[in-house]
């Protein structure tokens, strides 16, 4: 593999040049009048209002991970530490940013849709100065107005709040960097700055959830093939040491957070060795790649819209020159795709809001799309004046009608829903006892906690989504706090189809009363949760 003879080069290798972080001045730089980015700003909060249920319009976020996200955020708040004292997996920076959320409502979402807001906000900023790249003012910021529709699509979304959700602004940025430095430029190098920049962003996305890392891993393994084959040594151990900085600056106060508390240990088996060797494969590294490639393609073939997006986008950009100039350019941009998708399923395992971290790569069929629209109009820049307010108003009405149709999450808002849902009827109960605890026993956060506002006095406050026989210690624990009455109440799920006789809990009843029940239907299923409150006789 060699650079593109259209490389230039200075003393047999690449010449390196810096990029330019910040944009020229004037309209053809890319940069949005204040009016258009408060028009996206209001958009992005409008759009979260309706399709994340963490939005006032819901009485709760029906989704089990936001719940456990919130419950060890709010852990933090009150001085408690994740993995030491509150058993979950995610990333620090992603309880962190629950444990602000928190600070801004006790008791609802509302913390939480404001971040998803601002997060949405990046997104439609950066698409848009991506898209201004290559397209005038009017199809840039409809093109940032239309990819929410890919972004919201229930099928990965889900209810909002996920940890794929709020590393997608730093994806979107990564990729805003990558591609502003590759326009009308042939040079295959990039400053200090830039590496720094991306290694702060490495460790932010990699402190929300390391699998998520893959794009940045397949951007850095194209530099090293290029730097290997060439032989810059010079620019390798630049690439190496400023992004690292980043990454330590970024690293830099979870080690200093979890060392204050003597809890690196935890952080290190919970966060790092539990999710890589708790969800063992019996696949070689070959297979693991094989299956990799079946488990993204079911999910593709299950986002028809996103399916085309990325088709027409990954043609235009790879096979013409209209966006990318060079096959270096290109060899990158399938680098990144690539680890994009194997950071994602290596592991084996998938769920469907995995593949809303590689979404935004359907931006690029907009771009394609837009472009050749935009080539074939004679007046696309004289239209952008007369009908602006027109055109974008339109067209995010219409976006945000098209939503609906990919996005049905406001079926369970209040305007839908008047009764009372289980965790408001349970917390009234919990409420009534001074200083409750409360036990989630059996499965992920049901949201109790938070409706209780109730902070847990147990590691192991709920079931992780493990097979027992894998981590038994988990269970283990719950029906040892059940067995000591470790707390004054527990919360537990079963299917509809089951009676309260059939629960089976050692000491659940001995020590033990129920004195609540109601059926909830939750992500598509009918349950019956059950509260039972410490017996005092």
């Amino acid at each position: 593999m060699k650079y593109d003879s259209s490389i230039k080069y200075r003393g047999g290798k690449p010449f390196r040049m810096k990029v330019n972080l910040k944009l020229k001045n004037g309209e053809m730089n890319g940069e949005a009048p204040a009016i258009y980015l408060i028009f996206l700003f209001l958009y992005a909060f409008v759009l979260m209002l309706f399709f994340t249920e963490s939005s006032p319009l819901y009485l709760i976020n029906e989704w089990v991970d936001p719940n456990a996200f919130f419950t060890v955020g709010k852990g933090m708040a009150h001085g408690l530490v994740p993995y030491r004292d509150l058993f979950e997996q995610k990333g620090p920076l992603l309880y962190a940013l629950h444990a602000l959320a928190y600070t801004v409502s006790h008791q609802t979402f509302f913390g939480v849709y404001i971040l998803e807001s601002l997060a949405m906000f990046v997104n439609l900023y950066f698409t848009y100065k991506i898209s201004r790249l290559y397209l005038n003012q009017l199809a840039s910021v409809l093109i940032s107005i239309i990819f929410p529709i890919f972004i919201l699509n229930h099928n990965s979304f889900r209810f909002g709040d996920s940890a794929e959700e709020f590393s997608i602004p730093f994806l979107i940025v990564f990729f805003y960097l990558v591609l502003n430095q590759f326009h009308d430029n042939r040079f295959f190098s990039f400053s200090k700055m830039f590496y720094f920049l991306n290694g702060i962003m490495v460790g932010c996305v990699f402190w929300i959830k390391f699998t998520l890392i893959g794009a940045w891993l397949g951007f850095y393994f194209a530099l090293l093939i290029f730097s290997l084959l060439f032989k810059n040594w010079k620019n390798l151990i630049l690439v190496v040491v400023f992004t690292l900085l980043g990454f330590v600056l970024s690293s830099a106060p979870w080690i200093a957070y979890f060392g204050i508390h003597h809890a690196i240990t935890d952080l290190v088996n919970v966060y790092i060795k539990f999710n890589l060797f708790s969800y063992p494969s019996q696949f070689s590294i070959v297979g693991k790649l094989i299956n990799s490639a079946i488990l993204f393609g079911k999910v593709f073939n299950q986002n028809l819209e996103v399916k085309v997006m990325m088709v027409i986008g990954l043609v235009g950009f790879l096979l013409t020159r209209k966006f990318l100039l060079n096959k270096a350019q290109k060899y990158t941009f399938v680098s990144i795709i690539i680890f994009l998708i194997l950071g994602v399923y290596y592991g084996g395992r998938s769920y469907p809001y995995y593949f809303l971290i590689i979404v935004p790569v359907s931006s690029f069929g907009l771009i394609t799309i837009g472009y050749y629209i935009q080539f074939a109009s004679e007046k696309g820049q004289k239209k952008f004046g007369e009908l602006r307010w027109d055109v974008l108003i339109t067209s995010a009405l219409l976006s945000i009608v098209l939503c609906f149709g990919f996005n049905s999450n406001i079926l369970s808002s209040k305007i839908f829903i008047e009764r009372p849902t289980a965790q408001e009827t349970f917390a009234k109960e919990i409420k009534k006892e001074s200083h409750p605890t409360l036990l989630n026993y059996g499965f992920l956060d049901g949201g109790f906690y938070l409706a209780a506002n109730v902070v847990p006095n147990v590691r192991y406050f709920e079931k992780q989504n493990i097979d027992p026989h894998i981590y038994p210690e988990n269970m283990r624990e719950q029906k040892r706090y059940v067995k000591e009455r470790k707390i004054k109440f527990v919360v537990l799920r079963l299917p509809v189809s089951l009676q309260e006789r059939s629960v089976h809990v050692p000491y659940l009843k001995k020590n033990y009363r129920l004195i609540k029940q109601q059926d909830q239907l939750v992500e598509g299923r009918l349950y019956r949760y059950l509260l039972y409150k410490i017996k005092t006789d």
